[in-house]
C-alpha cells in the first residue's frame, strides 16, 4: 500500500516565531525608507488593528494569510493618506518583501537528515496554512516533497477535511493512506482525523500535555524528530 507522509511548516520543522519577528523589522525598515513615519502609525499595534477589523468584515480571510496581510497593508497606507491606486502598488511590493523574509527559516536539529531517510521509503509532501514556501531556496528543503498544499492556495484552512483530501487525491491516494505529522493538536491532529488520515502529534520535548477539550487523538506522539522514522514504521507495519 501507498503511503503519503504530510508535513505542517511551522513550529514542526522550524520555529515561526523569530521567522515573523525578524519579517516584522524588515518591514519596518522597508515602509519607513519609502514613507517616514508611516510606522509609528502603523506598526504592529495599528495593523493588528486593522487586521481584526479585516477578519470581522470577512472571517474566511483567515484561511489566506497572504490576503489579508496584503488587505491590512493596503488598508494601512491608504490611511496613511497615499491614494488608492498607489497604496495598492506599494502594497504589493511590501507583500513580496515581507515573502521573502517569511522564507528565512532556520531548521529544527534533524530536518534534513529524517527527510532525507523518509524520502527513501515513502512519498512526501506538505499541508500547511501558513506561507512559507517549502520550494524556495532558503529554506532547502524542495527535493524532498513532490508538492505543497496551502491555504492560501485553496481558501480553506487545517483543520477543515478538504486540504487533506486535496493532498490524497493529489497523490493518488485513499485519506486512510495518508500520515499527517504537525505540532497542532487541532490544526493537524484533529484536522487529520476530519479527513479520515492518520497523524503524528510532535509534542517537541514533551513540553505540552494533551488537553482533553483537542478533539481527536493522534495515533503516535514524538518529542523529537529523530523518533519519527520508527513511529511511522509502527503504523505502516
Amino acid at each position: 500500500m501507498t503511503v503519503l507522509i504530510t508535513f505542517d511548516l511551522d513550529n514542526t520543522l522550524w520555529d515561526v516565531s523569530p521567522v515573523i519577528v525578524r519579517a516584522e523589522y524588515a518591514m519596518e525598515s522597508w515602509f519607513e525608507e519609502r514613507f517616514p513615519g508611516f510606522y509609528l502609525q502603523y506598526g504592529s499595534d495599528g495593523q493588528q488593528a486593522i487586521r481584526q477589523a479585516l477578519l470581522a468584515q470577512e472571517p474566511t480571510l483567515i484561511a489566506d494569510l497572504t490576503r489579508l496581510r496584503l488587505s491590512v497593508y493596503q488598508r494601512a497606507l491608504k490611511a496613511f493618506g497615499l491614494p488608492t491606486e498607489e497604496a495598492n502598488m506599494v502594497a504589493q511590493a511590501a507583500l513580496v518583501h515581507f515573502c521573502e523574509w517569511r522564507q528565512k527559516v532556520d531548521l529544527f536539529p534533524h530536518v534534513s537528515d529524517v527527510l532525507a531517510e523518509l524520502h527513501q521509503d515513502y512519498r512526501l509532501a506538505v499541508i500547511t496554512n501558513g506561507n512559507a514556501d517549502v520550494f524556495h531556496p532558503y529554506v532547502g528543503l524542495g527535493r524532498y516533497f513532490e508538492f505543497a498544499v496551502r491555504a492560501d492556495q485553496h481558501g480553506v484552512a487545517k483543520p477543515a477535511p478538504e486540504l487533506f483530501h486535496y493532498a490524497a487525491n493529489q497523490a493518488g491516494v485513499a485519506a486512510e493512506s495518508l500520515i499527517h505529522i504537525g505540532d497542532h493538536p487541532v490544526d493537524d491532529v484533529l484536522g487529520a482525523a476530519n479527513a479520515g488520515a492518520r497523524s503524528i502529534w510532535f509534542n517537541r520535548h514533551g513540553a505540552r500535555r494533551w488537553g482533553d477539550d483537542w478533539g481527536a487523538r493522534s495515533h503516535a506522539e514524538i518529542h523529537s524528530l529523530l523518533e519519527l522514522p520508527s513511529a511511522i514504521q509502527a503504523l505502516t507495519q
